[in-house]
């Protein structure tokens, strides 16, 4: 199991740094893609967002605007117009491609001027049908087309409500961006086509298992699906293009909280955590209770439209606080698991641990972020890919393993409960057999044989007179025929229990009856016990005498064997069973296979023109 984890880990790791490779690339790529005649990027900051393009013209030429440092745009809550600035030479190029990577800015106004002449005007914004954007693309791109004769300039207004804007600009050539695009647009669709398999199959796998673990997994990676969807503005153009009020705010939010509760849900089903084996059970139940509330609040608000000014960054930190706790709420409930070892635990453990370092990146982006100086270049959004791969990844082989491994130990328990029942069924069966053959052998004693007694008594009292022994020579051959009579209803009435044979054991038992047979039949038996005794329970020792009767009388009827051996070997583990004879022929026996193997005993017969070997052995319980 361990190693089977560290291959998962080794697997995700490479996958993390081919991405961060892939990652630099690109970067590298645009960085070279910039002409050098192209001005450098520069801010303006509106915080009347009153001014428009006109005016802002003017204050460029006044030299307002400052250089954009590190081609990101970085503001924390703010409530202000950005401009966005950057001057194409005249010339009679294929143009350049202008990318602004955050999909969700609430308002984006595109504008071209040559001189002070508006020549090209896009207005669009994540509140706006996705048509609205003129250039099909995820993110924000316009391509820029320079004026074969005049210098332009390019003015863009970017926008956003109250919330956090980091927003990278990148300018590209052609090429380079179709490059880059393709690369993008097919790394996503091989992470959606993934999704929707691993999504297929755990669906399989929940209707026929029927377990909820299935189902609470599918919903944990759906609700990462459209979480990460509607961040990376892919879900925008392809699935809700027309309804862009999905992009809001409180529905990706409410989508956060939702996902912390499927984890919380899915890693009780997961580790097994119930009321019964966990002291912080209802404490893991109270967080998720709070989620549940803090949802149902805040729809209340929005139906019946109360939602405060302050709101917004009230959801932004419950948001945090519930990505938070989740942390520690799993950690704790692993190390009151810890005694047991279990390899479920130390997986999901490593699973923690990888969503702890990625969520501690995230806090650090958001603290340096309000700083106005990023730390590390890792985005919010490149964290939730990497914590939604993670559970795609990782955590799917998990849930299908350990599922499955469950499942197995579910059905060997089932197996072994009805194989028990089988043998507690069986063995009530033989105990009835074993009543009703000793009512059988008392009555044939106590009954049947005083009767033959009896009648044995009144035809030697006849023919102890003469003239009646005279007149009628019948009556000798009647008093042979009752004494042959009554040895064979001892024969058959020892067969079918001897008597005290719980006192004697099953050695002597046998002992008695191959003296009884060897008396009767033309068959000389010798009798053979090797070893140590030793008892069994009283079921097995009579089912073992059952088996050895059926040997002596398969040799007796259906040979023609003249000598014959039982021997009886008392080894260190299993005791043998062993019956020899020198007859030619094919035993016939009744179910001696089933009662061998009701003992958990094995089987083997010899048959040969010398004579019929049969090997039994059973092991002590």
């Amino acid at each position: 199991m361990k190693r089977n984890v560290y291959i998962l880990l080794l697997l995700y790791l490479s996958l993390m740094l081919s991405s961060a490779a892939s990652a630099q690339s690109v970067a590298r790529l645009s960085v070279d893609a910039l002409p050098e005649n192209i001005v450098q990027l520069e801010i303006f900051t509106d915080s009347t967002r009153q001014l428009t393009v006109s005016q802002i013209k003017v204050l460029y030429n006044r030299h307002r605007f400052r250089p954009l440092p590190g081609g990101r745009l970085l503001a924390n809550y703010t409530t202000a117009s950005y401009w966005l600035h950057l001057s194409l030479p005249a010339t009679r190029g294929r143009g350049l491609y202008l990318e602004i990577d955050n999909p969700r800015i609430n308002q984006v106004n595109f504008f071209q001027l040559v001189g002070t002449e508006i020549v090209r005007q896009v207005s669009t914004g994540d509140s706006l049908p996705f048509g609205s954007r003129r250039f099909s693309h995820y993110n924000w791109v316009f391509p820029l087309l320079p004026d074969a004769q005049l210098p332009s300039d390019v003015f863009v207004q970017l926008a956003k409500h109250g919330e956090i804007l980091n927003a990278p600009v990148r300018v590209w050539l052609p090429d380079a961006f179709e490059q880059y695009s393709h690369q993008r647009y097919l790394r996503w669709g091989v992470l959606a086509g993934i999704t929707l398999i691993i999504l297929l199959l755990n669906g399989v796998v929940w209707a026929a298992t029927a377990d909820p673990l299935y189902g609470w997994f599918m919903a944990v990676i759906a609700l990462h699906t459209f979480h990460l969807g509607a961040a990376s503005g892919l879900s925008f153009q392809y699935l809700w293009p027309t309804h862009p009020i999905i992009n809001d705010w409180y529905p990706q939010t409410l989508s956060a909280w939702f996902i912390v509760l499927a984890q919380v849900q899915f890693m009780q089903r997961f580790i097994g955590q119930t009321g019964q084996n966990s002291r912080v059970f209802r404490w893991v139940n109270g967080f998720k209770y709070l989620i549940i509330g803090a949802t149902l609040f805040t729809v209340l608000l929005l139906v019946f439209r109360a939602v405060p000014s302050f709101y917004f960054r009230w959801l932004v930190g419950l948001t945090l606080l519930f990505s938070l706790l989740v942390i520690p709420l799993a950690i704790v409930s692993l190390y009151e698991r810890r005694h047991r070892a279990e390899p479920i635990i130390r997986f999901y453990g490593a699973i923690t641990a990888v969503h702890f370092l990625t969520l501690t990146v995230f806090f650090t982006n958001i603290v340096f972020t309000r700083a106005g100086h990023p730390l590390l270049t890792f985005t919010n959004e490149a964290l939730v890919v990497i914590s939604f791969l993670v559970d795609l990844l990782v955590l799917s082989l998990g849930v299908l393993y350990f599922g499955f491994a469950n499942y197995r130990r579910q059905n060997e328990t089932l197996l072994t409960a009805l194989h028990r029942s089988e043998q507690e069924q069986s063995q009530r069966i033989i105990d009835a057999l074993e009543m009703e053959r000793n009512r059988i052998a008392e009555d044939l004693y106590d009954d049947v044989g005083a009767m033959l007694s009896t009648a044995i008594g009144y035809v030697s009292s006849t023919l102890r007179k003469p003239e009646i022994r005279e007149r009628f020579p019948m009556l000798g051959e009647a008093r042979s025929l009752l004494d042959r009579a009554v040895e064979n209803l001892r024969t058959v009435s020892h067969n079918l229990m001897p008597k005290n044979f719980a006192q004697l054991g099953l050695t002597k038992s046998l002992a008695e009856t191959v003296d009884k047979v060897s008396q009767n039949s033309t068959v000389q038996f010798d009798y053979v016990v090797v070893g140590q005794e030793r008892r069994f329970d009283a079921a097995t020792e009579v089912q073992l005498f059952r088996i050895a009767s059926e040997l002596i009388n398969d040799i007796v009827k259906n040979s023609t064997a003249t000598q014959a051996t039982l021997q009886l070997i008392f080894n260190h583990q299993t005791l043998n069973l062993i019956a020899e004879d020198n007859g030619p022929r094919t035993p016939i026996y009744n179910n001696l296979t089933s009662k061998v193997n009701f003992i958990q005993g094995t089987l083997d017969v010899d048959a040969s023109p010398t004579g019929v070997t049969t090997i039994i052995e059973i092991p002590y319980q």
